[in-house]
């Protein structure tokens, strides 16, 4: 197996688990803010701001996996039946792609204007925390940077490594 593919297995493996953390952790949280809520009339300020939190870092980590699978929106419907051209066509689209989003939102999330890291999203963040948890907001917005990083490896894991078909195609 090569490096690339090894890299992007791993982090799959890590991102689905978070994100299935994030998911019961969800319910959970929910269920504890009806329970307390309706049972107690008393509810916690704090259990719909993690609940917010979690869907935020469990959805995108998920989007990462959904991403490794293929199960990302199709620019070019390429199968392993298509010619060499047209397969080398639909990796070039599907990178293309990728950089033309990814890139901008992972240079933002870490500088401002004028290349100047005080003015990026997670600089801005660390001098902020949540109103019920106290969370310092940077915590909850490296997610961004984190989905970027790992979708970018996943896509040179799929452009690099042997041709498959986008799930769902035929």
């Amino acid at each position: 197996m090569r490096r690339i593919e090894q890299l992007s297995a791993g982090l799959d493996r890590v991102c689905l688990a978070l994100a299935k953390v994030g998911m019961i952790g969800i319910a959970l949280v929910i269920l504890l803010q009806v329970a307390v809520r309706y049972g107690m009339q008393s509810p916690f300020a704090w259990t719909e701001e993690l609940a917010r939190y979690l869907m935020v870092w469990s959805g995108l980590l998920g989007a990462t996996c959904a991403f490794r699978r293929g199960l990302d929106p199709v620019i070019l419907s390429v199968t392993s039946a298509s010619s060499a051209k047209r397969q080398w066509l639909g990796r070039a689209m599907l990178a293309l792609a990728v950089l033309i989003f990814l890139l901008p939102m992972l240079h933002y999330s870490v500088f401002g204007p004028g290349w100047n890291i005080e003015r990026g999203f997670l600089w801005r963040g660390m001098g902020r925390n949540s109103p019920g948890l106290g969370l310092n907001m940077a915590l909850v917005g490296a997610v961004i940077p984190v989905t970027c990083l790992v979708i970018m490896i996943h896509c040179a894991a799929r452009v690099t490594g042997p041709f498959a078909s986008p799930k769902g195609s035929v």
